[in-house]
């Protein structure tokens, strides 16, 4: 770092330093409800940012953490750090990439909804300690910001934010997709228009999953005739899944079998052309 970056630097905190816990108090003593994601965001970046101001008094990282916050209680989409923007080494940056190529995908796949949304910024609020502690660690904190030697500063708070990232994100993952379904024409097993859309959104979505399809007909036809109608109608998704990258595990048939909507024999009901495709 440059003389006048760490001049700039050493401003920035003693300026924090002076007003920090001021303008930061409004946030930090904030009651936040709910249990939607940015409710979730704000409530995890204020527990952080109350540690950083009363206990490491960082105000330069308080800062920060408390505009996160702040932007997450309006409803913004606030985004974890990019570690390429912070100081940390090659050797530390790899990981950290890839680790937020993980999360932004669990995020943009649902993540901000449903059940896990909390646990999927819990790993956000993680993922941005993981990068700040990081950063400290490889400046040096009180070292080459202020002109010192620099060198390691409690490297096992790095390891700390790691670990608890990874154990968030597991179960922000772990939010469940699907089951699909995909409707065909009378006596048709290839995709229309509308089931080629439905198959690029379960691609897009799926992730990692393995994926597996079942076929189905309605009772138009012969029970034998449906059995391999409804192969291949389960065939024509799992082709289309794997043509666009997606896992996919097994195939099978019910042909007239487990019916969506109840009929009698020789009835041609359109709810019941289709083919169900469900996550493992």
């Amino acid at each position: 770092m440059n003389i006048l970056s760490r001049l700039i630097a050493v401003t920035a905190f003693l300026g924090l330093a002076a007003c920090g816990t001021w303008t930061a108090e409004s946030y930090l003593d904030d009651e936040i409800s709910g249990n939607d994601f940015n409710a979730c965001l704000a409530r995890e970046y204020q527990d952080r940012a109350t540690s950083e101001a009363y206990v490491d008094c960082n105000w330069v990282d308080t800062a920060k953490i408390v505009a996160k916050g702040r932007a997450a209680q309006a409803g913004e989409t606030v985004l974890p750090y990019d570690p390429a923007n912070h100081a940390v080494l090659p050797s530390d940056l790899g990981e950290l990439q890839d680790a937020r190529a993980r999360l932004m995908a669990a995020l943009d796949n649902g993540g901000r909804e449903g059940d896990q949304a909390c646990a999927c910024a819990k790993a956000q609020r993680h993922y941005d300690g993981w990068v700040e502690q990081a950063s400290d660690n490889d400046l040096g904190e009180g070292g080459a910001w202020f002109g010192g030697p620099g060198g390691p500063v409690q490297p096992e708070r790095v390891e700390a934010e790691k670990a608890a990232f990874y154990e968030a994100l597991t179960e922000c993952e772990a939010a469940p997709v699907g089951p699909w379904t995909i409707y065909f024409g009378f006596d048709k097993s290839n995709l229309t228009a509308e089931a080629q859309a439905v198959v690029e959104e379960i691609a897009n979505v799926a992730g990692s999953k393995t994926l597996n399809v079942s076929g189905y007909t309605d009772t138009s036809g012969s029970s034998a005739y449906n059995q391999a109608l409804g192969q291949r109608r389960a065939d024509a998704v799992a082709g289309a899944l794997s043509a666009r990258g997606a896992s996919v595990g097994t195939t099978g048939t019910y042909g007239e079998s487990n019916l969506a909507v109840q009929t009698g024999d020789g009835v041609r009901e359109p709810l019941n052309r289709r083919a169900v495709v469900t996550a493992e």
